[in-house]
């Protein structure tokens, strides 16, 4: 039999969140991406012109960046965002605008990823059942952009979804705070779930 495959086993870890899935695998991954961006591409030319021309980051991936406490990569991109488009905008009399963020770019990419790949992780009957039983509703904006990206993967789950279980506020805001305490909670269940995992 063909073993799964690494966004199969990602989603089969989501289910065991208590909170949307598809909120989980999309900030697990960008966690991820944000991490290398501060360790290894603060200094990349071609992406810090991306972020220049973008005018910074949007003010929620901003506040999720400085959880990681590397004061030195963070500053050196606000050096060159306050000297390359603060600035300039202060002194013509405008005010400074983030047209918009990397971030924001790379979330969006991650859900579409991890939505087109739900229909066929849930062809796995074992997969289909573990989500029926233990996975958590997914929150509202995330149903609809399932509805909007596969219809027939929302056709097929939606008898389910009324009897899930939800996580408030996250189901009707899209809240998922990123503040000292929470991503500390966030990284103490990726380990459990990675214990948890069968040898």
């Amino acid at each position: 039999m063909k073993g799964k495959s690494l966004i199969h086993k990602n989603w089969e870890e989501a289910f065991h969140w208590e909170g949307c899935p598809l909120c989980y695998l999309v900030q697990k991954a960008l966690r991820s991406y944000m991490e290398n961006f501060l360790y290894e591409n603060v200094n990349d030319v071609l992406l810090r012109k991306s972020i220049r021309e973008k005018g910074g980051f949007c003010e929620n991936h901003h506040l999720q960046l400085l959880t990681f406490r590397d004061f030195l990569g963070i500053s050196i991109i606000y050096e060159d965002i306050i000297k390359n488009c603060i600035i300039p905008s202060l002194k013509n009399k405008e005010i400074p605008e983030t047209k918009s963020c990397i971030f924001c770019e790379k979330e969006e990419e991650y859900e579409k990823l991890y939505i087109q790949s739900l229909s066929e992780v849930l062809k796995n009957q074992e997969t289909f059942n573990l989500w029926k039983e233990i996975a958590y509703d997914f929150c509202q904006p995330h149903k609809e952009k399932i509805k909007t990206i596969s219809p027939d993967t929302y056709k097929r789950i939606e008898p389910y979804l009324s009897h899930k279980k939800r996580k408030y506020p996250e189901y009707f805001y899209e809240s998922f705070s990123w503040d000292k305490d929470y991503s500390e909670l966030f990284l103490k269940k990726l380990r459990i779930l990675e214990l948890k995992k069968p040898k």
